[in-house]
């Protein structure tokens, strides 16, 4: 990556002081690349500098792809800042897209002298970019301290489409010297009070540092719209401390969580060479009693057919897009493979409190999940391998931890994403809702979890080939 010589713009106050965007515009570039820029090419995707389409100047940066459906290509560059207090920074950037599958964004890393200490982007601020939609302009703010020393700013296209990039800029924007006004007071005390009481980091954090903060962020805010921004701060201390999955949950995907749900992704089944089950299980991710209960059975349902019209040597379930979600239907869907009882632990303290999963005659439950067809593979001895991966997330993990301990059982492939911590659901006044990690997770025996899980078996990738499936099938039908 180049040196880039950045100009230092210091506030006439001098209260604090911050660089600007080097070729914000990408007016500037080198090869056919934007210059002061950094990305890694990527198959399938395309970069370029147009010139027929543009905001401003004479020119923009255009990210597309036509093939790669469940990959990304991102962009970045550094911005050191100094900061004298608490401040707000706002990051600018105009998008256009065309035909966008998955979304665009513009996204954000906050550094200290030696740690990532913040993140956000456009969908985790409640904006969603995909589809097609002329030039607009989007922004991320963030409440930054002191301790703040360096911003890693970009965009990125997810997904098949085009995006077109223009104007990024910073600036710094002072916070209202009034008192918060109600509802918005009383909201943001709400919501501290329910991280101070639940949160699993909770007693990690400087209580007295975020309350000075708040009231100093919460300067002029009148409703509880208004309070997203001190809530997005409350979470990026839960974030410093180390909790990377607790979120924010509006009203109406709050409401939308426990209705019965739009059509959600089903499991998939095939049966491969050598006679090995196949079974492929997605996120879930909602609350409705038949939601889940259709979810589970329709699993059950895919084992019963590969196990009744085959002699199945073994089989293998594939974890490796389970992002999350709900565990409890995953679970059970599963819990033809299973053994009943104790399948892992939530731990907060000295405390460990089971999750299990039960059945009796033709019923099976965990949770709030239950199938009334269960089934049972005819042969509980055979191999059980289990894919998983850096999208194998939260749910996803705990899913993967419920097998972890039980015989002719391994796990295949790269290491998870690290969300093995439980959340808990806190509604607040507005209908919105916290999600709160409140326990970390352990396994069957005991041994705790906490951080990315490392397969027994890990596996190199290949571009040619699926070295996942091909490693696990091997130990499979090995003698």
């Amino acid at each position: 990556m180049k040196h880039i010589i950045i100009t230092l713009l210091v506030a006439v106050s001098a209260a604090s002081s911050f660089c600007q965007v080097q070729n914000g515009g990408f007016e500037n570039q080198q090869h056919n690349k934007p210059a002061n820029w950094f990305f890694q090419p990527r198959t399938g995707f395309t970069v370029t500098m147009d010139t027929s389409i543009h905001y401003s100047g004479s020119q923009s940066f255009k990210i597309s792809s036509e093939t790669e459906k469940n990959a990304f290509l991102s962009f970045s560059q550094p911005v050191p800042v100094n900061i004298n207090g608490v401040k707000k920074i706002v990051i600018t950037g105009l998008l256009k897209t065309d035909q966008v599958s998955s979304n665009a964004s513009i996204w954000c890393q906050v550094w200290n002298d030696t740690k990532q200490i913040d993140f956000s982007n456009l969908a985790m601020q409640g904006q969603q970019v995909n589809g097609t939609s002329d030039w607009k302009t989007y922004s991320l703010s963030f409440t930054v301290q002191p301790d703040t020393k360096k911003l890693i700013l970009g965009g990125l296209l997810s997904g098949t489409g085009t995006v077109w990039f223009d104007d990024f800029s910073i600036k710094e924007v002072d916070f209202p010297s009034t008192p918060a006004e109600k509802p918005a007071a009383d909201f943001i005390n709400e919501v501290k009070n329910v991280i101070r009481k639940h949160a699993l980091y909770s007693d990690s954090l400087n209580w007295k540092q975020i309350d000075e903060t708040v009231a100093v962020i919460s300067g002029g805010l009148k409703t509880t719209e208004d309070a997203k921004p001190v809530i997005n701060y409350l979470l990026g201390q839960l974030r410093k401390a180390g909790d990377h999955h607790s979120f924010h949950m509006s009203a109406t995907a709050s409401k939308n969580y426990s209705q019965p749900a739009a059509k959600l992704e089903d499991a998939t089944s095939r049966l491969l060479p050598g006679d090995i089950g196949y079974i492929a299980v997605p996120g879930f991710g909602s609350t409705n009693d038949s939601a889940m209960k259709v979810f589970a059975q329709n699993i059950q349902n895919l084992v019963k057919k590969l196990d009744t019209e085959h002699t199945i040597r073994g089989w293998i379930i594939d974890l490796r897009k389970n992002t999350g979600g709900n565990m409890y239907p995953m679970i059970v869907g599963l819990g033809s493979f299973l053994d009943k009882g104790t399948l892992g632990y939530f731990v907060r303290g000295r405390s460990k409190n089971a999750w299990s999963l039960y059945g009796r005659e033709n019923k099976m439950w965990s949770g709030g999940a239950v199938v009334s067809d269960a089934y049972t593979v005819k042969q509980r001895k055979n191999k059980i391998a289990l894919l998983i991966g850096p999208m194998t997330a939260s749910s996803g993990e705990f899913t993967t931890i419920s097998f972890i301990g039980q015989s002719n059982t391994r796990l295949f492939g790269q290491p998870t994403a690290g969300y093995t911590t439980a959340n808990s659901m806190y509604r607040l006044s507005d209908g919105s809702s916290l999600l709160l990690a409140t326990t970390y997770a352990a396994d069957r025996k005991k041994k705790h979890h906490i951080g990315s899980i490392t397969p027994q078996e890990p596996v190199p990738q290949s571009k040619d080939k699926d070295a996942d499936m091909e490693a696990a099938a091997n130990w499979i039908l090995e003698k």
